[in-house]
């Protein structure tokens, strides 16, 4: 015979003392919950600065545990850091910068400027382990600087621009495809000596004719409402 739930209906198997979906005791005559409301955690009563808080520090967390594992595993099959160098970096990179932004989320130039100097300083790190300083000096920190400095231009566009729809994913585009351009140039110049631009132009074209489409829509529409009109739907 089966037993059913007095708050929720759902039917519980006879040896169970409790409901698995409200919490609520199998005879009780009450409304009380298993779980009350005040002991149980909700994220959507914390302000915006201890949600970010809760977000750094379980992101701490779990960088710091897999940086450790990837050492001690590095540690103990080769006796030595090997390719744990590169988690490390990665791990220590993401650290950093996860800090920035939850720190400095509202001023864009010093957390941009930050972020390229810690990056900058852990190529720097990366190259000095492996006993060789040409790949972080010819095209590590410039490629950080091309990348960094477009990713600066993109959000003071955004952050200026008046209505933000469509024309916020065109902008991203042709942030990706100046990306692009920066790191061809970069590579031929330090690989071949010369500046040779293949695929970033191929690049560069179809976001730039993607991006015009999706300003044109931008700009062509005033409200949100008008997409019905604009497409005939």
């Amino acid at each position: 015979m089966m037993n059913v739930c007095k708050k929720c209906g759902v039917e519980l198997d006879i040896n169970m003392n409790y409901c698995p979906l409200c919490g609520h005791k199998a005879n009780a005559t009450s409304e009380a919950p298993l779980f009350p409301k005040d002991e149980t955690y909700d994220f959507q009563v914390l302000s915006n600065v201890q949600k970010r808080k809760v977000f750094w520090d379980l992101s701490l967390i779990v960088l710091v545990a897999g940086i450790l594992t990837s050492t001690v595993i590095d540690l103990i099959i080769n006796k030595n850091i090997t390719w744990s160098k590169y988690t490390i970096t990665v791990g220590l990179a993401l650290v950093i910068h996860i800090s920035l932004i939850v720190f400095l989320h509202a001023r864009t130039v010093p957390l941009l400027l930050s972020g390229f100097i810690a990056s900058s300083l852990l190529i720097l790190l990366l190259d000095w382990i492996n006993k060789s300083m040409d790949w972080a000096v010819t095209m590590g920190i410039p490629l950080l600087f091309c990348i960094y400095l477009i990713v600066l231009a993109l959000a003071l566009i955004i952050k200026k621009s008046r209505q933000k729809g469509v024309n916020l994913i065109a902008y991203v585009l042709l942030a990706i495809a100046m990306t692009g351009i920066c790191t061809e140039g970069i590579l031929s110049l330090n690989m071949h000596n010369a500046l040779t631009l293949h695929w970033s132009l191929i690049l560069l074209v179809c976001m730039v004719a993607i991006s015009a489409i999706l300003l044109f829509i931008h700009f062509r529409l005033k409200k949100a409402t008008d997409l019905r009109k604009f497409f005939n739907l």
